[in-house]
């Protein structure tokens, strides 16, 4: 056993060489010997039917927190502040459960409610870091404003008060807690947003708004009963009704992949669990009552996306559009440097990739390339200004063309 006196220094040593690692470049050492795979972090993923909503869905967490971290990359004074702040409560958790380690040990053979507090205490502290670094300093705030509930009706259950001054007290805690926590809980179905690839597609001779967010969960296994809902009304009439579709859609867990308007009507394109007929039935009544006429809908299974490959994510629009847009979030980030637009396609033989490569650089992608089929990869760097990106990615899209190439997929670099 340390004697007594030696306790806090030597805990506040251990903190420090927690918290600076010095082993940290050790592990880069031995990282850069071995296989990336080998030093991968072990991932399990217990996947239920509707994982590709749930993924969306935390796309839109991700997308509306994007303010937050665009701060991170425009102001110096919030990053710096909220990384101290980030250390400062990891320090702070790491002294405190070294500290109390003990104590909390003990607990599990003698239940006591201070070192189950302490133990809580030091959970909160590191759930707190976790927010912070995550999401930033509302969601942390809020987070910190709930766990100061049990603390509370500690402290007034062991005052002098009265029985039943404590029992009103801490009954009123507990409801204005319940009723917190039914508003947070509505305010977070309400958390939407759309995010569209706005473009105007020639053969359909109508504006297209495909859901940005939505793009890289377009091919999924269960997501694959597809409903298109002809709605006969203007454009501000359906703006002004959006928002509720969308928190209609979020609470009931299925996806907005598109909508497109044109003079006449406006038809939304949604995805929906496979197994999920009634939902569409419900979803076309919700529709009725908000435009108090009747609606037309299309039901069909697009278990290989065929249908939103050929409306939408194939066309040169959407592919300029998506490019355009992640260019865009660069931009919002104040990073100013050119970007690289990296496009994945595939030639049905040799001698079509071949020929294309006399036009414009590409790097064959052996790895990928089966039964005959050719995988490249096109990578062209150009300024960041949407003339130029639909320019460069137009004149690409057209070689594709001539020489039979397929689009697979486009990212953005910097």
């Amino acid at each position: 056993m340390i004697d007594y006196s030696y306790q806090l220094p030597i805990v506040i040593i251990m903190t420090i060489i927690f918290i600076l690692n010095p082993l940290a470049q050790l592990e880069s050492t031995l990282r850069s010997g071995m296989k990336d795979e080998n030093t991968q972090p072990i991932r399990f993923s217990i996947r239920g039917k509707k994982w590709p909503f749930f993924a969306y869905r935390r796309q839109m967490k991700n997308y509306y927190h994007l303010p937050q971290s665009r701060k991170l990359y425009t102001q110096t004074h919030y990053k710096m502040l909220r990384q101290i702040l980030m250390l400062v409560l990891i320090g702070l958790g790491i002294f405190v459960f070294i500290h109390e380690i003990n104590h909390i040990a003990n607990t599990l053979d003698n239940f006591n409610w201070t070192n189950f507090l302490t133990f809580y205490l030091i959970v909160i502290i590191f759930l707190l870091a976790y927010f912070l670094y995550l999401k930033g300093f509302t969601s942390t705030f809020r987070t910190f404003a709930f766990s100061l509930v049990p603390p509370l009706i500690y402290i007034i259950g062991i005052t002098s008060f009265g029985f039943w001054i404590k029992f009103s007290i801490i009954a009123a805690i507990i409801f204005i807690t319940f009723v917190l926590s039914v508003v947070e809980l509505y305010h977070l179905y309400q958390r939407v947003v759309y995010v569209p690839l706005r473009y105007y597609d020639v053969e359909m001779q109508a504006d297209v708004y495909a859901n940005a967010l939505f793009e890289p969960l377009v091919y999924n296994e269960t997501y694959t009963l597809c409903a298109e809902f002809e709605i006969k009304t203007d454009e501000k009439t359906f703006n002004e009704n959006f928002k509720s579709i969308l928190v209609y859609a979020n609470y009931f867990h299925f996806i907005i992949a598109a909508y497109t308007i044109d003079t006449q009507k406006v038809v939304l394109h949604v995805h929906f669990l496979y197994k999920n007929h009634k939902r569409i039935e419900k979803f076309k009544g919700f529709l009725e009552s908000k435009f108090q006429r009747s609606i037309p809908v299309n039901v069909y299974s697009d278990y290989n996306k065929a249908s939103y490959e050929k409306n939408f994510f194939h066309k040169d629009a959407y592919i300029v559009a998506r490019a355009q847009y992640l260019a865009n979030l660069l931009r919002d980030l104040e990073i100013k440097s050119k970007v690289i637009i990296s496009l994945i396609v595939y030639f049905e033989n040799d001698q079509q990739y071949q020929m294309f490569t006399e036009t414009q650089p590409a790097t064959k992608l052996s790895e990928v390339s089966i039964d005959g089929y050719v995988s490249a990869k096109i990578d062209m760097i150009c300024p960041n200004n949407d003339f130029m990106i639909e320019k460069n990615l137009r004149e690409t899209l057209l070689n594709l063309l001539i020489f039979q190439g397929k689009f697979v997929r486009l990212n953005v670099f910097y």
